[in-house]
């Protein structure tokens, strides 16, 4: 036996947990999703009615009339990580993505801290999305007369409702990826039609019959420079913050490529697909939100917006009812899809054996990652509950948007650069692809990273959750490499010689 060899009896994950090589024979299923489903599980993981509710206040407060121009400025460089994600896909189609990448291409330390800080991501997402969840249900049900107003803002009503769908998301996730997609057509179709319907409805409105408090659009909210120069530099740093947000989760895709036909091709070509696709759904609700409301009322309304925003759009309460429905389905959505991607990495992290066994088992019936499902699922259900002695649901979400944002810029950046480092040898041989898939993926990379330090720096007390996951992220890869037997800290990094 040569002497870099694995063995069943010597490989230990970290903990001293041991990984069995009998459990590799399960596997996850294969070829189950085409284009069509992977582009949906990419769009509703970002959840735009979800997005647009938990996030328009907070960007109305930084950019104002100008918050269409956020968007467009935090489309660019994640376009170009998606692109990153496209090419580096087609040459490792692995369900770790970006852990198994950077692990590759860069340092099996950097892959492993960056595998941990897209797991803890995911972990404090499920967090707040289950608690929007519970606070739009709670506001449904105090809609029909089935409970009050005062119980209907209560955080801790929130939190239990939003457990409860956390279970049943949990449910569905473990039971198969074809239950899961099915779902989250259902989901898509809801909430799309809604948000497209309304958006168009208020843009009409305002052109048409001009309310008391509209306004007519102009040209100059897309303009990028008017938040420079209206807000400086820190107003472009925490929107592209905000915005990143705003785009997460179509790598969702990406994760599922070990289920998906054509795994090297469709779960890329679905998340690029997604990103277009979701900047003319968010612009669109920009501007109608921007035309139909005054950006007095758009700050003042916290996750309620789009819920006033529909009221005002259609003068009836009726309005409200369908869109909080659709935030609802929105938000149970991109749950879904967050908790998928995150048992997806787990799992590619314990096959490497640098992660717990338990994350590592597939269920021999549903071919899922069930019990490492179940387990992260727990770790949020948990800071649910530690979230009940929060002042209110409006600070929690505010607060955690702005985390999760950061942590985003700094995987999807380093990814990036990961992309342009991983192809540098072939960098010249096309000229499209060096700039498609080396100079603006690296730029992008580059300019998430700065805008993410930037804000820790700026206001280290806002950023502390962040900051704390990344400095716990040194300590356990270092764990992690005393306690894992095997080469996978031993592999030396490779470079791309082919584009194709």
């Amino acid at each position: 036996m040569a002497d870099n060899e694995v063995t069943e009896h010597d490989v230990l994950g970290p903990f001293g947990a041991p990984v069995p090589g009998a459990e590799e024979a399960v596997q996850l299923k294969h070829d189950e999703l085409n284009l069509f489903d992977a582009t949906a599980v990419a769009v509703s993981s970002v959840a735009p009615a979800y997005s647009l509710a938990a996030t328009v206040a907070a960007v109305a407060a930084v950019a104002f009339i100008h918050s269409p121009s956020i968007i467009i400025i935090s489309f660019i460089p994640v376009l170009f990580i998606a692109y990153a994600y496209f090419h580096l896909n087609r040459k490792d189609p692995d369900c770790g993505a970006s852990y198994s990448w950077l692990s590759k291409l860069m340092s099996p330390y950097v892959g492993w801290f960056n595998g941990w800080v897209q797991v803890a991501t995911s972990a404090i997402f499920c967090v707040s999305a289950p608690i929007l969840a519970g606070t739009y249900t709670l506001q449904f049900l105090n809609s029909i007369g089935w409970i009050s107003a005062s119980t209907s803002q209560d955080i801790w009503w929130a939190s239990i409702a939003g457990a409860i769908w956390l279970a049943f998301i949990t449910f569905i996730c473990v039971y198969g990826i074809r239950w899961t997609t099915n779902f989250q057509w259902i989901l898509v179709m809801i909430e799309y039609a809604v948000v497209i319907g309304f958006s168009l409805w208020g843009i009409i409105k305002v052109a048409v019959t001009h309310p008391a408090g509209s306004t007519g659009f102009h040209i100059g909210w897309l303009n990028p420079m008017t938040v420079f120069h209206d807000g400086g530099f820190n107003s472009i740093a925490v929107g592209l913050t905000l915005g990143v947000f705003f785009f997460w989760g179509w790598d969702t895709a990406v994760n599922l490529n070990e289920e998906t036909k054509d795994a090297t091709k469709t779960p890329g070509r679905a998340g690029v697909l997604a990103m277009w696709l979701l900047l003319l759904v968010f612009l669109m609700n920009f501007i109608a939100i921007q035309m139909l409301v005054p950006q007095s009322e758009i700050q003042t309304q916290g996750t309620g917006v789009l819920t006033y925003f529909a009221n005002r759009a259609f003068g009836g309460h009726w309005a409200g009812y369908i869109m909080i429905f659709a935030v609802l389905s929105s938000t149970v959505a991109t749950t879904q899809t967050t908790l998928l991607p995150s048992a997806r990495i787990a799992y590619s992290m314990a096959r490497d054996r640098v992660f717990p066994r338990v994350f590592g088992q597939i269920h021999s019936k549903f071919l899922t990652p069930a019990l490492g499902t179940v387990v992260l699922a727990f770790f949020s259900l948990f800071g649910i509950l530690l979230s009940t002695g929060v002042h209110s649901v409006n600070d929690l979400l505010n607060k955690l948007v702005g985390d999760i944002g950061i942590l985003v810029a700094f995987y999807y950046g380093v990814t990036g650069i990961a992309c342009a480092w991983g192809y540098r040898k072939v960098a010249f041989e096309k000229v499209g692809f060096f700039f498609m898939g080396i100079l603006f993926p690296l730029l992008s990379g580059f300019v998430l990273l700065f805008v993410g330090f930037w804000i820790m720096k700026s206001d280290v007390g806002y950023a502390l959750p962040d900051i704390v996951i990344l400095g716990l992220g040194i300590p356990l890869t270092i764990i992690a490499r005393l306690t894992t037997k095997g080469d996978f800290f031993k592999t030396k990094t490779i470079a791309y010689t082919s584009i194709d």
